[in-house]
């Protein structure tokens, strides 16, 4: 009797296990065919902030000097940047009205490369091109502690 009892039990397992994969395989197999999107961003333009140097380097005569400004990038990827332009309008300007922008010009051999890398969604620390602007040794005393503004175009890639 007691062999019996076990065999009834593996029988009884037996059956369970066919029973599930006789209902398993009554289910039907399906697939799918078709199409789905990804959509590409649209880049946003890397704003230029002009931003007063922490130290002024333009005196009448003298060598030419800095300009500074930070750099707001609000896409999601990073750019360097490997070249810059000067623009020819808009002009350059003058924080003191009695200082005429044309105290000062565009140096002779001004850079046209530089290194710039500003990271997705951020805003750089005060950056900084050398030997841009050369002030005329004509200018006159009104200049002293003005700030120019001078055109920029940066050209980089995304990183």
């Amino acid at each position: 009797m007691r062999f019996n009892k076990r065999l009834a039990g593996v029988i009884g397992a037996l059956t369970l296990v066919i029973a599930g994969a006789a209902v398993a395989y009554a289910f039907f197999n399906a697939t799918g065919t078709g199409s789905g999107t990804a959509r590409a961003v649209t880049a946003v333009q890397i704003t230029i902030n002009a931003t007063p140097c922490t130290s002024a380097d333009l005196y009448p005569g003298g060598p030419a000097g800095a300009v500074c400004f930070t750099l707001t990038n609000s896409n999601a990827y990073a750019v360097n940047f490997t070249f810059v332009q000067y623009p020819v309008s808009p002009a350059i300007t003058s924080s003191i009205t009695s200082c005429a922008a044309s105290n000062v010009g565009f140096a002779t051999g001004r850079p046209t490369t530089v290194n710039f890398t500003v990271l997705a969604g951020q805003t750089t620390g005060t950056l900084s091109i050398p030997g841009v602007l050369q002030m005329s040794s004509s200018a006159p005393d009104q200049c002293q502690g003005s700030n120019f503004t001078v055109p920029l175009a940066l050209i980089g890639l995304q990183q």
